[in-house]
């Protein structure tokens, strides 16, 4: 008996620490008469390889601009207000009440929009009467130092003395950073300097101590050191020995051997670390000449039946959704738009043809030229290609002013969500130039400008059938 209830309390205790602890209130409120009528949206990142996030609480902005969110929290996170232009952050506690300032809402320029490689600027949430010992004013202090000693080791030549000196100064001046996440953030960031003037050689104890951190995803301090630590590592040891052991294990798409390889190269022993690492490290090779796309996707999937935590297999298959969704030879993904008469449109009713897409914007002085171009083609090739002109970030004016004295035969649409069609079709630059089969799958991309080269390929390929 007395067996039986001792083995009830160590069941009972075991239970008590696997349990997560209970959710507490949080309330987080402001005010700004520029997002008045509108609906924000509280998100919070789930992983930054993708920069996959969720949704966490939404509130109403009445006509003053007052806004509240009031949510259930079980753990410190960093919170976010994704905005066209800005992203708001905050760092939150279970149980405690923020007063908010965030920034006027405003949107990209058009020249912004248009730039390939555009990101959002980031503004931090300004916090109305901080409290001195709150996380926030805690973190934000810390990034002022963590900006400081980064300066002093840029102005040392990344003198590994300065930055061990840095990284010294910065546990003693923070004592105070003891809690989970506050603990994890600091050792993070001071790994962080640590990896920034690391030459090939240290990276070594880089790795293995990141190894011992562990993996904490709530953390953006952790996020902030897995894609520095990670970015186009392979890519980079190119000509190299180590170079040939990637290319042989991702050519024959040995899911296995590439994390056994990470573990050994690396020193990486945490499971959770080294299958992020893995899917970070194949998943940027889509971008490098120096490998098949269709290797580097299969290679992701076959590591989505590799690795042993369910999110990371969800991660894995999405990675190579993303990087493969454009391939030659793959399914083009099926787009809605609305001709000048406000009449729906989507690209699967010119199945059967050769279709030529153009992603463009009225406003560059290439489209008209593209337009006279494009127009030819369709006239000549009548019956066998359907050129769909798609009009992103633009207005009904401008796009009838360039296209008037065209044949009328060419497609002429207007994007109902610019930036989503962008995304899906990897249409970095503007414009963008596709080339569908009649099956629905790619044939050339972006790459497809129309020009005497693409005539001659359409001549040849009509030719022959």
């Amino acid at each position: 008996m007395q067996k039986q209830f001792v083995k009830y309390c160590l069941w009972l205790l075991a239970l008590l620490y696997v349990c997560p602890s209970h959710a507490a209130k949080i309330v987080l409120s402001g005010k700004n008469e520029t997002y008045a009528g509108e609906t924000l949206v509280l998100r919070r990142y789930t992983e930054r390889i993708l920069n996959g996030s969720e949704s966490v609480a939404a509130a109403k902005v009445d006509k003053d601009g007052a806004f509240k969110f009031e949510f259930d929290l079980t753990e410190e996170c960093q919170l976010f207000l994704p905005g066209d232009a800005q992203r708001g952050y905050i760092y939150a506690e279970p149980g405690k009440k923020y007063e908010i300032e965030i920034p006027n809402k405003r949107e990209r320029s058009l020249s912004e929009k248009l730039q390939p490689y555009f990101e959002p600027n980031e503004y931090l949430i300004a916090i109305k009467d901080p409290n001195k010992n709150g996380t926030n004013m805690l973190i934000l202090s810390f990034e002022d130092a963590f900006d400081f000693y980064t300066m002093k080791s840029l102005a040392s030549s990344g003198d590994m003395d300065t930055v061990q000196y840095s990284i010294k100064e910065l546990n003693r001046i923070f004592p105070d950073m003891t809690t989970k996440f506050l603990k994890g953030y600091k050792d993070y960031r001071c790994l962080l300097l640590k990896a920034q003037f690391s030459d090939p050689v240290q990276m070594g104890t880089v790795y293995s101590e990141f190894s011992k951190l562990g993996v904490d995803k709530t953390n953006p301090a952790f996020w902030d050191l897995f894609n520095n630590v990670f970015y186009n590592l392979i890519a980079n040891t190119a000509g190299s020995e180590d170079f040939y052991v990637f290319k042989k294990i991702v050519d024959t798409g040995n899911a296995k051997m590439l994390l056994m390889h990470i573990q050994e190269r690396y020193r990486i022993s945490d499971t959770e670390l080294k299958e992020l690492a893995a899917i970070k490290l194949v998943g940027d090779l889509s971008t490098t000449e120096l490998f098949d796309n269709k290797a580097v996707v299969k290679m992701l999937n076959n590591l989505s039946g590799a690795v042993s935590m369910a999110e990371n297999k969800e991660l894995a298959l999405n990675v190579a959704a993303t990087v493969g969704s454009t391939l030659v030879g793959e399914g083009a993904p099926n787009l809605i738009g609305h001709d000048l008469n406000g009449k729906k449109h989507e690209l699967t009713e010119f199945l059967g043809k050769y279709i030529y897409l153009n992603i463009c914007n009225s406003r560059l002085m290439k489209t008209e030229k593209d337009l006279r171009i494009l127009d030819r083609f369709q006239e000549t090739f009548e019956g066998q290609l359907q050129v769909v002109n798609i009009f992103v970030y633009d207005d009904k004016e401008h796009v009838e002013k360039i296209s008037r004295g065209l044949s009328g035969k060419m497609q002429i649409w207007l994007a109902p969500e610019s930036d989503l069609l962008r995304k899906v079709y990897n249409a970095r630059a503007v414009p963008s130039y596709y080339l569908v089969d009649n099956e629905g799958k790619f044939v050339l991309l972006r790459k497809a400008e129309p020009n005497d080269e693409l005539r001659y390929l359409l001549l040849n390929i009509f030719d022959n059938k």
